[in-house]
């Protein structure tokens, strides 16, 4: 009987330290989380101390169980947690260098290619002295996500016949009719731009702090049409300023005539628009919508 006990005590005591370790390793993959989450306002050697710490505490938790065969989930998180950290160091190095895609693929192929001969070898003598070999236990197969690639035969589309629409008229006329809120809309922020541009002695006024609403996404992407079209025709420009962000300014006659169209590209979406919004310190947009007469 005191065999007993004593096996099932031992085999309790090792169920608690798994237990604790599991928990460890979560809360290290929290913390993976929140430096993921904070890449683009710390320095890279911030970033890398936190990373460096975390496989620090993660090297403590492993030690002395590295022969772990039973707890797959205490695998699972430790593999997981090595998994988002080598993410994080790429993050870290996309945001605060100027290594490029490219530059990586141009530094692959000088070290395969040369005298044009294909050399995989010379690559993998200079992997093999950092790798370390991962030995996965069977059970930890079914974890592992490979799926082969199944070859599926294109087949002839059949061929669609098009059919003509038939032409058909509203039976009341009155349907057809449109308010001029959008003309009326662009002439509400024209206007507000004169007065934003005089009262601030003719200088150029940041877009992101003209168009951002904080407290309505849907106005910020209608200002930025507004703005879109008043660039179209002419009447307002838009140039980088001193910052690297762009700026408008009004457009006189002269500037006009010899102004050339362009077109400029912008990502507008929420995060963007809290981001400028907190950089302007923007509290109440610039631009007002203007009150739609019901009657």
């Amino acid at each position: 009987m005191d065999c007993t006990d004593n096996m099932q005590t031992s085999q309790q005591d090792e169920e608690v330290e798994e237990s604790g370790r599991i928990i460890q390793l979560q809360d290290l993959i929290e913390k993976n989380i929140q430096i993921e989450q904070k890449i683009e306002s710390r320095s890279f050697g911030e970033s890398m101390s936190a990373i460096f710490d975390i496989l620090g505490k993660a090297n403590d938790v492993v030690k002395g169980y590295e022969e772990r065969k039973t707890n797959s989930t205490e695998i699972l998180l430790d593999s997981e947690l090595l998994r988002r950290n080598h993410e994080v160091v790429g993050k870290a190095i996309q945001y605060n260098t100027n290594i490029t895609d490219r530059m990586y693929c141009t530094a692959i192929n000088n070290v395969v290619f040369k005298d044009n001969a294909e050399d995989w070898n010379a690559l993998c003598s200079l992997a093999c002295r950092y790798g370390v070999p991962s030995f996965t236990n069977a059970s930890m197969l079914p974890f592992i996500n490979v799926e082969l690639k199944q070859h599926v035969p294109k087949q002839r589309a059949a061929r669609k016949t098009t059919i003509n629409a038939v032409e058909k008229r509203p039976k009341q006329a009155d349907k057809l009719e449109r308010r001029g809120e959008g003309s009326a809309a662009v002439n509400h922020v024209m206007k507000q731009i004169k007065n934003i541009y005089r009262a601030g002695n003719n200088q150029p006024i940041p877009y992101f702090k003209l168009i951002c609403n904080p407290q309505n996404f849907m106005d910020t992407v209608q200002n930025s049409l507004i703005i879109s079209f008043l660039i179209k025709e002419n009447l307002i420009w838009m140039e980088n300023g001193a910052d690297g962000l762009p700026q408008i300014k009004l457009n006189n006659s002269k500037e006009s005539i010899a102004s050339e169209p362009f077109q400029a590209i912008c990502r507008l979406d929420l995060e963007l628009c809290e981001k400028y919004a907190k950089y302007y310190n923007i509290k109440e947009p610039m631009l007002k919508r203007a009150e739609v007469d019901e009657s």
